[in-house]
């Protein structure tokens, strides 16, 4: 079951992404480099306001999981109604402010040319009933991943990904311009929340309106109250370094800083969907009393997750420029090649705490984590922002990746052998250290060689089909355990047969 749900949940991920990616060329050729970079700032800034946000949906999914596996249908109930009446609230008062504090927002902290005032004012506004919709939109989904059935939120997260994508192109081409791609978006993402509402139904949980106990909102709350420090933390993470560039550097900075930005994010953000289907798994084996269950299963998947990882980022390493400059052209590869291989560094360093993080807070020590991503997300802007003044998009990515490395060692020295019941030596000896190892020796292997290859795309596809030859073989024979490999030999040759 867990292999299954990875490959639904990245699935649900993956699939937009390259619609996404795709459609990243068509918007800036329809809205310029500044329309598209304040389409960023717009996305940035009402991601923001998920402060308000005291991160609920983990506490959902952690409790929804555990009162599913013991059968209790009642408190399964009001936690979800409590949710549901919690995230309401937070949409109406999040969508207010930016509705009524989009004339500020422009005025006082961005630096748009006067043609461009208006429209993006207007985005803003429209951007407000999307935020309150989004959180909607991000709770229910917790239900059918915390029942485990991550099929059904792959593919609502799948369609509605390829759409909002779509329909973003279709307004920016039909001369909607930025306010006609937030409206776009903004529908799609109505439409999902009515789709979700039916989907739920559809589980016969029993979900009758229901006010929740005492008891349910002192443990929800309290939960949420450490994991909140997580969701600041993400949220300082995803947008704070897009606002601190749009500041210093303006509009046409940031979309060169963002295009190669969201390309790492995209790609290695993918495997966090492989192992995050870890947390309702390791939730329930807690509420089922059967923990010691969890060990293999972690080690496990902290050991292919990583090696993963270590093959996306020698794809980006070895294809980026090559990739950049087919995909938005040769000006990105000049500016942006740089920021794509330190942001896909920091991005590999935070992926190995993703695994640690989930099950620290399955296991019911959000706090550790909660403060933990809160020094990261507050060393990193301080690091991105004295980047930025010192450097550009490039000094900003640079203090991306000092603050995921520091942060992120001490993390996993903390919590290995206290809140995790695996000792840091055991998952660094059979988790993430042989994955880093094997992959790490490949890509420096072949990094000569991308130089020795002729320019162009013919010498980019050889050296990353050798790559992904290399990594491939590696993986099957380093990696994977000799039992599993037999697994995953006879599962081929029943394919064949």
């Amino acid at each position: 079951m867990l292999l299954r749900n990875s490959l639904w949940n990245l699935t649900g991920s993956a699939v937009p992404m390259v619609v996404a990616l795709a459609t990243v060329p068509l918007l800036i050729h329809a809205l310029g480099t500044e329309g598209f970079g304040i389409v960023t700032l717009v996305g940035s800034v009402i991601g923001y306001f998920g402060v308000l946000d005291v991160n609920l949906s983990a506490g959902a999914i952690k409790y929804l999981s555990e009162h599913h596996a013991a059968d209790d249908r009642q408190r399964f109930a009001e936690t979800f109604w409590f949710g549901i009446m919690f995230y309401g609230l937070l949409g109406m008062l999040g969508a207010t402010a930016v509705f009524f504090g989009a004339h500020a927002l422009v005025n006082r902290f961005f630096e748009v040319t006067p043609a461009m005032h208006d429209a993006t004012v207007q985005a803003f506004q429209i951007g407000a009933l999307g935020f309150a919709l989004s959180q909607a939109q991000n709770y229910l989904l917790v239900v059918p991943q915390s029942l485990q059935r991550y099929d059904r939120s792959a593919q609502s997260e799948a369609f509605f990904g390829i759409v909002v994508n779509l329909a973003s192109v279709a307004a920016a081409l039909a001369g909607a311009g930025i306010a006609g791609v937030i409206a776009a978006r903004v529908a799609v993402s109505a439409v999902n929340v009515l789709y979700l509402v039916w989907l739920i139904r559809g589980f016969d949980l029993g979900l009758a309106p229901c006010w929740p106990r005492k008891e349910v909102r002192a443990s929800l709350t309290s939960f949420s109250a450490y994991a909140y420090l997580s969701k600041i933390a993400s949220t300082l993470h995803q947008h704070a370094d897009k606002l601190i560039v749009g500041a210093i550097a303006g509009p046409v900075a940031l979309t060169f800083y963002t295009v190669p930005v969201t390309l790492a994010g995209r790609i290695l953000g993918l495997t966090y969907r492989l192992s995050s289907v870890i947390y309702p798994r390791a939730s329930a084996l807690a509420g089922a009393g059967r923990i010691n269950e969890l060990r293999p299963v972690y080690l496990g998947v902290m050991r292919y997750v990583t090696y993963i990882n270590l093959a996306a980022l020698g794809v980006i390493v070895l294809a980026g420029d090559e990739f950049l400059r087919r995909w938005v052209g040769e000006e990105f590869v000049l500016k942006g090649y740089p920021v794509l291989v330190l942001m896909t560094l920091a991005l590999l360093v935070d992926s190995l705490t993703n695994i640690p993080s989930l099950v620290n807070d399955a296991l019911g020590h959000p706090r550790i984590s909660g403060r933990f991503a809160l020094a990261n997300g507050v060393f990193g802007v301080a690091m991105v922002y004295l980047g930025t003044t010192m450097g550009g998009i490039v000094g900003a990515a640079t203090g991306h990746l000092l603050s995921s490395a520091a942060l992120g060692i001490g993390f996993l020295l903390f919590v290995h052998g206290r809140t995790v019941p695996i000792t840091f030596t055991e998952t660094l000896r059979t988790g993430f250290g042989r994955s880093l190892a094997v992959g790490a020796l490949i890509i420096c292997a072949l990094l000569p060689v991308k130089w020795l290859m002729p320019a162009g795309l013919v010498g980019t596809v050889a050296i990353v089909s050798a790559a992904l030859l290399t990594l491939t073989l590696a993986g099957l024979f380093l990696i994977v355990d000799v039992d599993e490999r037999a697994a995953m030999m006879a599962f081929a040759r029943r394919l064949r047969s």
